[in-house]
């Protein structure tokens, strides 16, 4: 049986949404069996002309998953081909810009995810780092791991 080892850092590459947007995207326009990734941290704008301040470095669940170390049917991800079934994928709504609460917000859910499922912080990537066709999260992830490494 598999286990997480990864933690994958992705981008919605749109400036507005939710991970109930994202998964009607995947599923309607993708023919997905639900949202790729499991964790989504919003940014307040909540749809195009719609900002809610209080959302703002918000947290929300994706494709669910039961807390084991386990991966099991239903929570496998489709956010990076090849590392679904061992990477725990967190989208940042964004494109290139994110909120000094998102980024806080994601730091405290990688360490917290790093903690529960012993995963090293070697092992939290970008997105772009296992495709070099893509850019996203649009973060510095050397800088994002050196964060980690010193606020453990």
């Amino acid at each position: 049986m598999n286990t997480w080892h990864r933690i994958i850092l992705h981008c919605s590459d749109s400036t507005w949404g939710s991970a109930a947007e994202i998964r009607k995207w995947h599923v309607e326009g993708n023919g997905w069996a639900d949202i790729g990734y499991q964790y989504v941290i919003l940014n307040g704008q909540v749809k195009p002309d719609y900002y809610l301040a209080c959302c703002n470095g918000s947290v929300e669940i994706g494709r669910t998953i039961d807390g084991d170390r386990n991966v099991e049917t239903g929570e496998s991800g489709a956010h990076a081909y090849g590392y679904n079934g061992t990477s725990l994928g967190v989208c940042l709504i964004g494109k290139e810009e994110f909120t000094s609460e998102q980024l806080g917000a994601t730091l405290n859910l990688v360490r917290d995810l790093q903690q529960k499922f012993e995963i090293d912080t070697d092992d939290v990537i970008g997105h772009y780092e296992i495709n070099a066709a893509k850019s996203c999260p649009n973060v510095d992830m050397v800088y994002l791991r050196g964060i980690l490494k010193k606020v453990k």
